[in-house]
């Protein structure tokens, strides 16, 4: 291929085998999203009109992107992306679909089969992955120094070329040296890399991670090693900053702030967090797992919204296609062999048409569980634990009952992964005791979906496995699934029949957390402890998982950083300070957070603890209770928009068949059968008034509801 000067840009062309790299000639930023020749084409970029504005310049831009997840199933398939600069955009979309795949190929980390990538020259580009690799053996800021990064690349390049001098040995040698220490300089002074050092430190002490900093990465948690990965990105001081679930493991409340600080700076990333990707993102790209990808501007809930709008939509032709299926498949059965063109044609189309109606009868996970059968839960007397030099409880005592659901909360390192493997008795206590309910079934959802010796197992042959180990347990396939095969219980799970047979270490991180929750499910628990359950789950999977913990009858304890699942989720939250203490706080993350700001005060739980079991069940039953009236007004507004569109139709229905009992003169028979259609009709509009009116009543309810709390 043909490589022409450019001055600004240079230009990612991906191709179906290799990725080749080439130039192309423009004139500016802006020619990229208007018409640029290619192979002899010429073609516009969409979203340049949807998402940018015009007097912002243009730093990337992509067209026609398409990956394959197993060389048949397209993840992506002719995505255009136009990004300009501190733009923010987040990829949404269910599990499997290529969210952390199109962000690698933004990223250059990863090539995709076809389609053209432009960049603009020059610009700097941070990736935070998932899972940041450390070599744990290394300090933070030697790991920091380590990371393949353009700037350490360079640093570390200068340092070699420093040693090289030293080291030289006769007149070649140094000539060598010296010529390659002049680029270093040349390369540093370019970078700006001088000062690298003061500002690493200062990144580091920005981000929290000075009390940690000559610890080893291999002691540090989940959550300081996110933020030493951050910070290595941050120092690059990047102009596009690429973020693969940046909520796991972080504060979301800082990292909004830090990223509102940089303003400048275009930001994509993929978050499970609803109402980060409200705070952060406008425009959001959704990936419909089936190649499709759609873009809607105004945040996480106009995305909703239109979502929805499309599924009606498909819905309708939903019908007509399986009808025109069976007739086709009919066709498809009398064909011995297809020769001709025109039947060749035919065949493409059933098949065409055969994926169009699979598609639009997906709509993402269904997730069920039993009754909890179980008169008692757990008491945890006096509990104390340290984790080194460190103390996780200092003399925690809790009785827990059935239908609580309590939140965990606390910094980074406070231990809560912790406290919930004490509680399963997983790991020793230094002192009290515990005592389990006899029929108590642990059902444990940890942070990271591991499994071990089992990952070159088809997802089918170890949903097997699973069932056979359920059926040994009270409540198990025989309770929550009696009577569902495997393959039933997958497809609950949006595991279709492709992917069903697909080895484990070949799904996404996403659907490995999917397999993992219904593990989990499967057993039937009556105690769920779930840690950073939302992590890597696609939103649609979220609020599936959501429903079926609010009507669970057993125990719910949650550690998360998605702020509206355990808003939605929880009666109470237990805070912990990192000393020992654990405080109990009755309400929800956001009542919480406006208490701390007025009152550094919150009750111990053995303080709360002295509560009457009476006053305790209040107290839940009053929090399910307004849980419910503000997740049912979350969505009001745009159900009320559909009644009244649905009203506006009924007017123009019941106004012409008036039109049509004037017309019906002294014919008594056909004004009853015309009355009689009236009187549906009206009868519609009563039902649909009547809904208004309950919607109205809860929207003014949960607008009491926050005043209240925000009083607190």
């Amino acid at each position: 291929m043909e490589t022409a000067s450019c001055a600004k840009y240079s230009c990612i062309n991906i191709l179906r085998q290799q990725a080749t790299y080439r130039r192309i000639q423009t004139s500016s930023p802006s020619a990229l999203g208007k018409e640029s020749g290619r192979g002899g084409e010429t073609w516009k970029d969409g979203l340049s009109d949807t998402f940018n504005s015009e007097s912002k310049e243009q730093i990337l831009v992509g067209k026609n992107l398409r990956k394959t997840h197993d060389g048949e199933k397209y993840q992506f398939l002719n995505v255009d992306l136009a990004l300009s600069a501190g733009q923010r955009i987040a990829v949404v979309g269910p599990n499997g679909s290529g969210k952390s795949t199109l962000l690698q190929v933004i990223a250059g980390k990863y090539a995709g089969e076809d389609g053209d990538l432009w960049i603009r020259k020059g610009l700097r580009v941070a990736f935070l992955e998932q899972e940041p690799a450390f070599d744990e053996s290394l300090e933070v800021l030697q790991a920091v120094y380590a990371r393949d990064t353009p700037t350490m690349r360079t640093l570390r390049r200068y340092d070699a070329a420093v040693n090289g001098i030293e080291t030289a040995v006769g007149e070649q040698e140094t000539l060598s040296a010296t010529s390659e220490l002049t680029a270093a300089l040349e390369a540093m002074d370019l970078m700006s890399a001088w000062d690298l050092e003061s500002k690493a430190k200062s990144t580091l002490d920005r981000l929290g991670c000075d009390e940690f900093l000559m610890r080893k990465m291999g002691e540090l948690s989940g959550g300081q090693k996110k933020r030493v990965a951050l910070a290595a990105a941050l120092i690059e001081e990047p102009e596009l900053l690429i973020l693969d679930e940046p909520t796991n493991h972080l504060s979301i409340e800082w990292l909004e702030q830090t990223l509102s600080s940089m303003g400048s700076t275009a930001v994509v990333l993929v978050s499970h967090d609803r109402r980060f990707i409200d705070a952060v993102c406008p425009d959001i790209i959704e990936l419909d797992g089936f190649g499709g990808a759609h873009m809607h501007r105004g945040g996480y809930a106009a995305y909703v919204e239109a979502r929805e709008a499309r599924w009606a939509a498909e819905a309708q032709n939903r019908a007509a296609a399986k009808n025109t299926l069976r007739k086709e498949k009919e066709w498809m059965r009398r064909q011995p062999k297809a020769r001709a063109t025109k039947e060749k044609a035919r065949i493409e189309r059933f098949y065409s048409l055969s994926y169009r109606v699979a598609k639009s009868g997906t709509k993402g996970t269904r997730v069920d569980l039993v009754e909890a059968k179980v008169s008692r839960m757990g008491d945890f007397e006096f509990m104390t634990l340290w984790f080194g030099e460190k103390i996780i409880l200092d003399e925690f005592s809790y009785a827990f009952s059935k239908r609580e659901k309590i939140g965990l909360v606390g910094p980074n390192g406070a231990g809560k992964t912790t406290f919930l493997k004490a509680l399963m008795c997983e790991i020793p206590l230094d002192s009290g005791w515990v005592s389990v309910g006899e029929t108590i079934q642990f059902g444990y959802y940890s942070q990271v979906a591991t499994f071990d010796d089992k990952a070159d197992l088809k997802v089918a042959d170890y949903v097997k496995a699973i069932e056979g180990e359920a059926r040994s347990v009270v409540g198990g396939f025989g309770g929550l699934l009696k009577g569902v095969s495997a393959y039933k219980l997958l497809e609950r799970f949006n595991f279709s029949g492709p992917r069903q047979m697909t080895s484990i270490s070949q799904l996404s991180g996403g659907e490995k957390r999917r397999l993992q929750l219904l593990s989990v499910m499967a057993l039937a628990p009556n105690f769920l402890i779930l840690d950073e359950p939302t992590n890597d789950l696609d939103l649609d999977t979220i609020e599936a998982l959501e429903d079926m913990l609010f009507d669970f009858d057993g125990c719910v304890l949650v550690v998360s950083h998605d702020r509206a699942f355990v808003n939605n989720l929880v009666d109470h939250i237990f805070v912990f300070d990192g000393q020992g203490n654990v405080n109990d706080w009755y309400g929800d993350y956001d009542s919480l957070r406006r208490h701390l700001k007025k009152n550094t005060y919150i009750p111990s739980v053995s303080d709360v603890d002295i509560k009457t079991a009476k006053e305790r069940e209040a107290l839940i039953a009053k929090e399910e209770v307004e849980r419910a009236i503000l997740k049912e007004a979350y969505n009001a507004p745009s159900v009320v928009q559909k009644i009244e569109r649905a009203l506006a139709v009924l007017d123009e229905a019941v106004a012409a068949i008036d039109v049509k009992l004037i017309h019906c003169g002294s014919d008594a028979n056909a004004a009853h059968e015309v009355q009689k259609e009236r009187d549906l009709k009206v009868a519609k509009q009563d039902t649909y008034y009547a809904e208004w009116e309950r919607l109205e009543r809860i929207m003014a309810e949960a607008e009491e509801i926050k005043a209240a709390r925000e009083a607190i």
